[in-house]
């Protein structure tokens, strides 16, 4: 057990001042009755022991400060053994406080949103969708301590499940850190809200994409979207409002964001959610489908990246595009010529039987190859224009 643990410091309770031993797992907190390794624990000592587990909403940490040092955390959980809520606050040395805090963040619910972060102002939503644009509704933050800029999302706590595998999936891809995901500094609980904290993007690219531009930042979100798959994670809203660039035009910087429809291989893979001209279509034909309904989306992203079109250019309404989308009528663009890329595009929206997985897209040619068109690449990134459907920080499954 001894192995596993991250960090540990020594704490007190702060209504007796009784000394304790605090020990942090990846997924949990040990905070022992008595001040003795925990690799010599026996089965008395952890029971009792408080044992708090971090990714539940249902735990949350309150920081406590005196004149602007960190001296103690509030903790509230709900105890394995009574299953009722409980807290308790402990004190700390503040360079210990400050190195747990390190390694909480984007791990655990904090509170206090308010306290640490100032409105700056909403993400006005535009006709145009642009390339690398960020969600149309997320707000601008203000660190009051540092008066860095965040971007933060808001998501209701309406379901609670649905809630915690959203939470279960931030957590582990903070822990499992990948360089073309986004990562989420920190994760507070309100009343009735989850806000998410994020480093903040420049939200558009102001140039033309070229060929080798376009191959680098596929290859960047096919890794991104092969790491998810190999930690047993579906997005299922990959969409071009759902790539960012961390940098202004800086496309090695790019980034895949919003886990909000993000579930489980395995888990809820019959409900139609997803973003129609973008959603394979065995999900909205309620089929059973598994991680390859990514590779479909990233294709919508392809063809557009390649033509600066909608994959589904014609549809005359919402409805008209979900039904060319769940009959697959696309109609690619006569201004994506070479064969590599259409082979590759095709493959990618094509039925879900011979959709390749992201692996086997990283291996085609199309990425080996280097690229010679006849004519200048004509997709500007301020000419895309794409359906309003819905705002993609608020999906829901319809």
């Amino acid at each position: 057990m001894n192995k596993d643990i991250i960090f540990t410091c020594d704490v007190s309770n702060a209504k007796n001042n009784m000394p304790r031993k605090l020990f942090l797992y990846k997924r949990k907190l040990m905070i022992s009755n008595e001040n003795q390794d925990q690799s010599n624990i026996d089965v008395g000592l952890e029971q009792r022991s408080r044992e708090i587990q971090l990714r539940s909403h249902l735990t949350t940490i309150s920081w406590i400060y005196n004149e602007n040092i960190l001296k103690g955390f509030k903790v509230s959980y709900q105890c394995n053994f009574s299953m009722a809520q409980k807290s308790i606050t402990y004190l700390a040395d503040a360079e210990k406080l400050i190195q747990l805090k390190q390694l909480l963040d984007g791990s655990v619910l904090y509170t206090d949103f308010n306290n640490y972060y100032q409105f700056k102002s909403s993400f006005m939503q535009k006709e145009d969708v642009q390339v690398m644009i960020l969600a149309k509704q997320i707000s601008k933050y203000v660190q009051t301590e540092t008066g860095e800029l965040r971007l933060v999302k808001f998501v209701k706590i309406n379901d609670q499940s649905k809630v915690q595998q959203e939470l279960n999936i931030v957590f582990e891809l903070n822990q499992q850190k990948y360089q073309s995901i986004l990562e989420i500094d920190e994760v507070y609980k309100d009343s009735n809200e989850i806000i998410f904290v994020m480093k903040y993007c420049r939200v558009e690219r102001d140039k033309a994409l070229e060929i080798e531009e376009i191959k680098y930042i596929m290859k960047r979100l096919l890794k991104g979207v092969k790491h998810l798959h190999k930690l047993g994670v579906i997005h299922r809203d990959l969409k071009l409002d759902n790539i960012v660039l961390e940098n202004q035009n800086d496309i090695k910087s790019i980034k895949i964001i919003d886990f909000g429809l993000a579930v489980e291989i395995g888990y809820q893979t019959q409900v139609r959610c997803g973003t129609p001209g973008y959603m394979a279509p065995e999900i909205l034909n309620q089929e059973d489908y598994d991680e390859l309904v990514d590779i479909y989306s990233l294709g919508s992203i392809f063809h557009s990246l390649l033509s600066g079109q909608k994959l589904y250019p014609e549809y005359q309404d919402k409805n008209h595009l979900i039904l060319l989308n769940q009959l697959n009528q696309i109609k690619v663009s006569s201004k994506i010529l070479d064969l590599e890329q259409r082979q590759l595009l095709l493959l990618m929206i094509g039925h879900k039987k011979y959709r390749p997985s992201a692996s086997l897209c990283l291996k085609h040619q199309f990425f080996s190859k280097f690229c010679v068109i006849p004519h200048p690449i004509e997709n500007k990134v301020k000419q895309l224009c794409f359906p309003n459907i819905k705002n993609p920080f608020k999906s829901k499954c319809f």
